[in-house]
């Protein structure tokens, strides 16, 4: 019943931010941030947490609770896009998304390689499988199911429309591998906790990160594309494609590992460039550094 409930209010969100003009919905979309900031005390602390982790006193207290405050505006505006975006099409994309570097990827393209992007909870990360495979390739993704069955389907109607094929983790392995076989893009969000991964530096410090990524590339020869969406304002964003990382650049004892500590490196870049945008609310160092999670 709760889920339920819950996805009829989801639905009435929906048809008011569809209904009133986007100036109107910004202020709101801005109010509602901001309850949630005040509210969400206990993922506001891991946020806090892992700025003191990264920065130190490099930046003062003002700066990092406003870092905070934007990247829970960063989660809300995302909702409203989602719901937006179920209405676009390509034209529709390239009015509110500019790429930048983008022959990495078509230059990829032409020349017939298998491509795996990567990127981070960071911007608008959905575009991977909405724009990503109406511009240039059908897409394989792995992507978490959500609790909720009546909101799982409604993204899984969403995200596979575009010509996306979901996966979950669980059916991940096999099921990217044959992406790769027909040539699919394939996509995975790769900066979150993973207790199985490997070590390696993530924003200056010990992690593990997931190498799929890394022994998929070197299996098939496939390029590894980093790619954000970065919001320049609202309903305006920047898709930028970082260099390929190459596996045969990486060729030698230790090449699962100096591949994803590539990636990661990428990552870190990108995320201390704009770190309102990151979603910092999750436990990200918690396999080596769990007491900063505590109090």
């Amino acid at each position: 019943m709760i889920d339920y409930l819950l996805f009829v209010l989801y639905k009435s969100f929906k048809f008011i931010v569809l209904l009133f003009p986007k100036s109107i919905i910004k202020i709101f979309l801005d109010g509602l941030s901001n309850l949630i900031y005040l509210v969400n005390n206990e993922h506001k602390k891991y946020a806090k947490a892992n700025l003191d982790f990264v920065y130190g006193d490099t930046i003062n207290e003002e700066q990092k609770w406003k870092i905070v405050k934007g990247s829970y505006r960063n989660l809300v505006y995302n909702l409203y896009e989602f719901i937006e975006n179920q209405t676009l099409d390509l034209e529709g994309f390239e009015k509110k998304i500019t790429v930048v570097n983008e022959h990495f990827i078509t230059d990829a393209i032409k020349n017939n390689r298998k491509i795996i992007l990567i990127t981070a909870h960071y911007g608008n990360w959905e575009y991977g499988n909405t724009f990503i495979p109406l511009k240039y390739r059908p897409t394989t993704m792995v992507g978490r199911p959500m609790n909720n069955k009546y909101l799982n389907e409604e993204l899984d109607a969403t995200r596979t429309k575009n010509n996306t094929q979901m996966l979950t983790k669980k059916d991940a392995s096999r099921g990217l591998v044959k992406a790769l076989k027909e040539d699919r893009i394939i996509g995975m969000v790769i900066d979150q906790h993973n207790g199985t991964g490997i070590d390696v530096e993530f924003l200056g410090y010990r992690v593990k990160q997931a190498d799929s990524a890394s022994r998929l590339a070197i299996k098939f020869d496939a390029i590894i594309l980093p790619l954000f969406f970065t919001m320049d304002s609202f309903g305006k964003y920047t898709a930028k494609f970082y260099p390929p990382i190459e596996p045969k650049e990486y060729e030698g004892e230790n090449q699962v590992l100096n591949l994803t500590q590539a990636e990661a490196n990428v990552m870190s870049e990108h995320i201390l460039s704009k770190p309102e945008q990151w979603f910092w609310q999750h436990k990200r160092f918690k396999k080596y550094h769990k007491d900063i999670y505590k109090g």
